[in-house]
């Protein structure tokens, strides 16, 4: 069984974005017992593995980096009546193209990032190369799947009079689709080497940063640390958070501690020793929203003082020694009232002048009884 024929790469101008093409072998074209599809083996250089597509259609799209050699190998595969029921793979054709790199390795721009701030615009760097000749100049150039052809960045970032970077506007960003780059430079002296990229914009999002953090303490001595976020485009539910902790003892070095939190709010567990307890925290896109992100900046510390815990336990403390002191004065009265009682004295609870009048009563009652005993 013969492989594909024709095979073909093109490259439209995506900047690492080709189109692999090719047509049926000329034996099996009029073939009609059987299903004919083909085994396409491409290449990963950005996962350094082979990606294997089954498809019926004689041409796929594939992302390459174009520094580097392009590889790519397809096969026939044949099943029906023809092959008893049998699944046939005929060997491999095959397609190599060399990379372009022209130029010395070292004009090569190096140290190349991106940060997506708050998803509202994109900023990538980068530094000169080491063999850089004089007057010459850096060109940037993206594509991504929402645009026909690659077009020239719309705002670059200078140092020097040197172009260092490039400012993207939200307009001209797409997420979840392969954001391809190039940079070139031109010198009247020399051919100059590319570089080129593509990333995923959702996983270079850096949040801004948490402006407040509130503390709250409970008698038993936790605190309560709770943030606001900034208003930014990011939903609450595709963040992460870091707590750092740093508790100052009486005489030892400041203790540090982290906790990574899918809530707003962290209850800190008070130490012995600890004279005060400061917080801050930072940021950056969930897992579920993204296959990495970078940290926001941290926020400014914010600080609680040991001694207003101890206030709160102080005025709990003294507060329960009162209700305590009450309940036994009440438990006490309550057993003298008993007690009087029995003997038949017990004088009534009322007001004041009703209590003069039980007083003048007793009293006249012992006169009488001591003049009967005299006679």
């Amino acid at each position: 069984m013969d492989p594909p024929e024709n095979i073909g790469i093109d490259d439209p101008g995506h900047l690492g974005l080709l189109y692999i093409h090719w047509t049926a072998p000329a034996s099996l074209t009029n073939l009609t017992a059987c299903s004919m599809r083909y085994h396409l083996e491409y290449f990963n250089t950005y996962q350094s593995r082979w990606t294997v597509i089954r498809t019926v259609r004689t041409w796929y799209r594939a992302q390459f980096d174009l520094e580097k050699e392009v590889r790519v190998r397809i096969s026939t595969l044949l099943k029906g009546a023809c092959t008893n029921g049998t699944e046939l793979k005929s060997p491999f054709t095959q397609m190599v193209l060399p990379p372009n790199n022209t130029g010395p390795v070292g004009s090569r721009v190096q140290g190349f990032g991106c940060v997506f701030y708050q998803k509202e615009f994109m900023e990538c760097t980068w530094e000169t190369g080491l063999e850089e000749p004089t007057q010459s100049q850096y060109s940037l150039y993206f594509w991504h799947r929402e645009m026909e052809q690659a077009e020239e960045c719309p705002q670059y970032i200078h140092s020097n009079g040197v172009r260092t970077g490039c400012k993207f506007t939200e307009e001209s960003l797409s997420e979840f689709s392969d954001f391809n780059i190039c940079i070139n430079s031109s010198s009247p002296k020399v051919v100059l080497r590319s570089a080129f990229f593509s990333l995923q914009i959702q996983n270079y999002v850096k949040p801004a940063a948490i402006e407040t953090v509130h503390l709250e303490a409970s008698p038993d001595r936790r605190l309560q640390v709770q943030w606001d976020l900034p208003n930014e485009r990011i939903p609450s539910h595709c963040l992460e958070y870091e707590v750092e902790a740093r508790e100052e003892g009486v005489g030892g070095q400041p203790l540090l501690q982290r906790n990574v939190t899918n809530e707003m709010t962290l209850t800190s567990l008070s130490m012995d020793g600890a004279r005060r307890k400061c917080f801050r925290v930072r940021s950056r896109m969930h897992h579920y929203c993204a296959d990495r992100g970078l940290w926001s900046d941290w926020s400014h510390w914010s600080c609680h003082s040991d001694t207003e815990s101890d206030a709160v336990v102080g005025c709990a403390v003294v507060i329960g020694i009162i209700i305590s002191m009450l309940i036994l004065s009440l438990f006490g009265w309550a057993l003298w009232r008993k007690w009087k009682a029995r003997e038949g004295e017990m004088m009534p609870f009322g007001p004041l002048h009703k209590l003069m009048e039980y007083s003048k009563g007793l009293s006249a009652r012992s006169h009488f009884n001591k003049t009967r005993e005299n006679q």
